[in-house]
């Protein structure tokens, strides 16, 4: 269940982040960025998510905070437009990594879930093996119907690892530990805390003792 996220050999190494409104996804391209940066990788980020404004302008943020650099258009363009620009500025500069948000779906949204299929299509028009990770950005404090709106994702949309987060200040996210096994699914990072730093590798065993009230 626990496992590192891995940046393989491809160049740059994409990186496709999903999940829902509110979840912490946007918060966690950051921190990613900002371990990644710490590794002394070159990253881009790209502002994926273009039905939000804010989102946009906080992965602005983000990128001034880590030194990234930020591929973002207006709000209410092109997603797939703008991945296909990103992954091309990405590969002309020479980045290591390239992380894309998106924007936050549910699986019965099927536009936006079309939308991100797009994405990843036009982004296998540059590079046939991207995106070479799909992280979904679960929330330990939802209920749990909410959390599982990650199955149609999982089912044909190719994620291939787990964050858990806002599991700061509290033992939850059991539940998050089911859906990882149900769906055979790794948990690369758990977010404990806000800070730029307060995004952690994911150990099963600390994790299972909090749960158990051992700490």
């Amino acid at each position: 269940m626990a496992k590192p996220l891995v940046v393989g050999d491809a160049k740059p190494f994409v990186i496709l982040v999903a999940g829902v409104n509110g979840s912490g996804k946007t918060t966690t391209i950051g921190k990613l960025a900002s371990k990644l940066a710490a590794e002394g990788r070159k990253v881009v980020l790209a502002a994926g998510d273009t039905f939000r404004a804010a989102a946009i302008d906080q992965l602005k943020i983000w990128g001034q905070r880590t030194g990234a650099r930020v591929v973002a258009n207006a709000p209410g363009s092109d997603s797939a437009s703008l991945a296909f620009e990103a992954l091309s500025a990405a590969k002309s500069e020479g980045a290591d990594v390239l992380i894309v948000d998106t924007a936050g779906r549910l699986q019965n949204r099927t536009e936006l879930m079309s939308e991100l299929e797009k994405m990843v299509r036009v982004m296998k028009k540059l590079d046939a093996s991207a995106p070479h990770a799909v992280l979904l950005v679960l929330d330990a404090t939802v209920r749990p119907e909410r959390a599982v709106a990650g199955r149609g994702v999982r089912q044909d949309r190719g994620v291939t690892g787990l964050v858990m987060t806002k599991l700061y200040g509290t033992a939850r996210g059991g539940i998050l530990v089911s859906i990882a096994e149900k769906f055979k699914l790794p948990i690369h990072f758990i977010g404990v805390g806000e800070g730029i730093d307060d995004l952690a590798p994911f150990a099963a065993k600390d994790f299972g003792r909090a749960l158990a009230g051992l700490e």
